[in-house]
């Protein structure tokens, strides 16, 4: 199962067609809360990454819930959700060495380049995430790149700034 979702983070495959499981889906928002809370707690203060861990996947939650019920298929909410999280883990194991590499790196030249590494790695996501509301919703490539930055801005930015605010 993990291969077929694996797949859609090469824009292959269709997300509609890929079977679901509960278990399934709970093992992936693990992997996807200890990812996250790895680099985080690299990044920032440990108990800062775990509740920005928590808010991301909350806010992640939510905004993918809006969209399903705004569809009306409540059928595809697994699926959808399994989906987002299959691809961002995958992008979050990609950028582990990229935590190491920065803070090894911090205070010399080569210090840029896991940033410039990371932004790649953020565009690439977005894609992802634009080529599961296309799949999931049909809806066409600029409602669907929209979608995926707002989802990035509100689900890492928005993370953020409720942070700031507590």
């Amino acid at each position: 199962m993990l291969k077929d979702y694996i797949q859609l983070c090469w824009f292959k495959g269709y997300p509609e067609d890929l079977q679901t499981d509960r278990k399934f889906l709970w093992t992936n928002l693990i992997v996807y809360m200890l990812l996250g809370l790895f680099i985080q707690a690299n990044i920032t203060d440990p108990v800062e990454a775990f509740i920005q861990i928590f808010v991301e996947i909350f806010i992640t939650l939510i905004f993918l819930s809006a969209l399903i019920l705004k569809d009306g298929s409540t059928y595809h909410f697994e699926r959808f959700v399994t989906a987002v999280l299959v691809c961002e883990n995958f992008v979050y194991v990609l950028a582990l060495p990229l935590a190491f590499w920065f803070i090894f790196a911090k205070g010399t030249a080569a210090s840029v380049y896991p940033i410039y590494i990371g932004v790649v790695l953020i565009i690439w996501s977005m894609a992802i995430i634009a080529y599961l509301f296309k799949g999931l919703f049909n809806f066409d490539n600029k409602i669907s790149i929209i979608l995926s930055v707002a989802y990035f801005l509100f689900t890492y930015f928005g993370s953020f700034v409720l942070l700031l605010m507590i």
